[in-house]
């Protein structure tokens, strides 16, 4: 089946997510690992997030997030690809960047030589995520 959202509905649902994530910081109304930090080291907790939500939303199949490493530094960034977009929810948490919503490609991400798709997705729980959606908690 093939997918059928449109770019700018993805694009605002990222938009959506980030600002219910930064209030939610103070808030405290979903608590993850690294939440109270967004957008400090909560890429992982925040790509996981996005990616259980454009899955549930969006039906979409083509979701993968990926793990960038610096292996010299031993440092690790995450960020979603849905198709042929990226989205980074947590770009913003390095000086002089903002988040990457729906790009093809952005230099940034090749600041991280070593890439590879992360399988493991039990960083954040998923069931929590999308009952938190469907109840209305979560914005997307």
């Amino acid at each position: 089946m093939p997918q059928t959202f449109r770019k700018a509905d993805l694009d605002q649902s990222a938009e959506t997510l980030i600002a219910f994530l930064e209030q939610n910081k103070g808030d405290k109304i979903f608590q993850y690992p690294f939440g109270s930090m967004f957008p400090a080291n909560c890429c992982e907790s925040a790509s996981l997030i996005f990616a259980y939500l454009v899955e549930e939303k969006y039906r979409a199949t083509n979701v993968s997030i990926y793990r960038g490493s610096k292996p010299r530094k031993d440092e690790h960034h995450f960020w979603v690809r849905v198709g042929d977009l990226h989205y980074d929810l947590t770009c913003h948490q390095f000086s002089g960047r903002k988040p990457i919503i729906g790009k093809l490609v952005h230099s940034f991400f090749f600041s991280y030589p070593k890439w590879r798709i992360e399988l493991s997705r039990d960083f954040v729980d998923r069931d929590e995520v999308i009952d938190l959606f469907r109840s209305g908690v979560i914005p997307f």
